[in-house]
């Protein structure tokens, strides 16, 4: 299956529309009662109070979010979104990635068989719904790019503004970050693993290149205590992937030095490897390590947009900024809080550069929104969904 890169997308969400009666994020901790007006993607205001103006109100669009709080839209610093539609497959731990890939790649037997004839659009199409539906607006894609990560058609943004090797196994990885400009992160698999080649990779990194803020290298499982000490001086990045480390590797990142090290984000990885989505991966970081709220919030969102080099007010919702937002049932509970124990049943909506790509059935009904958007249903996680997404897509079978 061959999809166009606009086929069955959602029409535009009116340009101008007001979002009342919810609470809105500020910070991890602290959310206030506004109303947010958007107009052409973009949040144009953002007033004190739990009810619209009444001259904006008569005006405007407006949709009620009594009992809900909106969140800044999540971003996912790293996924391989042509595995979307992939299972889980090996069974570690393994020594890295390399046992790992080598144990799983059999092209020539299901599942691999079946699902590599699926066409790679649709399976960025899957990808990118599986994110959506976690609430994420926008995804770094680590993989060479596509005409149609590129557009506006996908329900997330896909974030191409940036160089990337594969590991330091790719010959040309030094040149690639060489080539890469000065104001973009250069993003790479490291040290995945615990075998001797992958804990020597901190020293061949640092033959070729100067360690700087513009790399942000993806699991780091390998590194020593004394190069973690370099990375971090040099203000390196680094991508955290949990569930998927634990899977391949039997192992993760230490709390102490999640705790400790400023510049970390997390990202959902593959599929391949991966529990889930990125809000599995959050609250599984929770589960395992106990890291406090604040810190996954922000590794989701502020620090994720700082690492990508977004501008400024994505990760945050501020006049001014991007309009991309998670909207959730509101338990009354500070906006960190809510991130981490969010369940599926409470996510009400999605809205990416102030279009509205996923919506849950009751958000979806009760709101009407059939008359103003072109949503297709979708059933994921036991529940009913709506989605900027082509029919064919959304009926293709995982």
């Amino acid at each position: 299956m061959t999809l166009g890169t606009a086929a069955g997308v959602t029409e535009p969400f009116p340009a101008e529309c007001v979002l009342s009666g919810a609470r809105v994020a500020l910070d991890p901790g602290r959310a206030v009662w506004a109303t947010l007006v958007v107009r052409n993607g973009k949040i144009a205001a953002v007033i004190p109070g739990r009810k619209a103006p009444a001259g904006i109100a008569k005006s405007l669009r407006v949709i009620n979010l009594k009992d809900h709080l909106i969140l800044p839209g999540l971003i996912n610093a790293h996924d391989h979104l042509h595995f979307g539609i992939f299972p889980r497959l090996g069974q570690g731990p393994y020594p890295s990635w390399r046992e790992w890939a080598e144990d799983i790649y059999h092209p020539e037997e299901p599942p691999l068989l079946d699902l590599l004839k699926i066409s790679k659009e649709t399976r960025f199409w899957r990808g990118a719904i599986q994110n959506a539906l976690a609430g994420v607006t926008t995804v770094c894609h680590h993989d060479a790019p596509h005409a149609l990560l590129t557009g506006n058609a996908l329900p997330v943004k896909v974030h191409t503004d940036c160089g990337w090797a594969h590991s330091l196994d790719d010959r040309q990885w030094a040149r690639r970050f060489a080539q890469t400009p000065v104001n973009r992160p250069f993003i790479l698999h490291f040290a995945e693993g615990t075998d001797a080649q992958s804990c020597r990779e901190s020293a061949r990194l640092e033959r070729k290149v100067k360690l700087n803020e513009r790399l942000v290298l993806v699991h780091a499982i390998g590194v020593s205590k004394s190069d973690w000490l370099k990375l971090r001086a040099a203000g390196v990045w680094i991508v955290w992937c949990p569930t998927s480390n634990l899977h391949i590797l039997g192992q993760t990142l230490a709390r102490e030095l999640l705790l400790s090290y400023p510049s970390i984000a997390l990202g959902s990885d593959s599929p391949l490897s991966a529990a889930g989505d990125l809000l599995d991966e959050v609250q599984a970081a929770r589960a395992l390590l106990d890291l406090p709220s604040d810190l996954l919030y922000r590794m989701v969102t502020s620090r994720a947009a700082r690492l990508l080099r977004l501008s400024g007010d994505q990760g945050t919702i501020a006049e001014g900024g991007v309009a991309d937002l998670l909207i959730v049932r509101d338990h009354s509970r500070p906006p960190c809080d809510s991130l981490i124990t969010l369940s599926r049943r409470d996510i009400a909506a999605v809205m990416r550069s102030g279009e509205i790509t996923v919506a849950s059935d009751e958000f979806y009904t009760l709101r009407n929104l059939a008359t103003e958007l072109r949503l297709f249903p979708f059933q994921r996680h036991g529940l009913q969904w709506h989605v900027a997404a082509p029919p064919g897509v959304l009926t293709l079978q995982s």
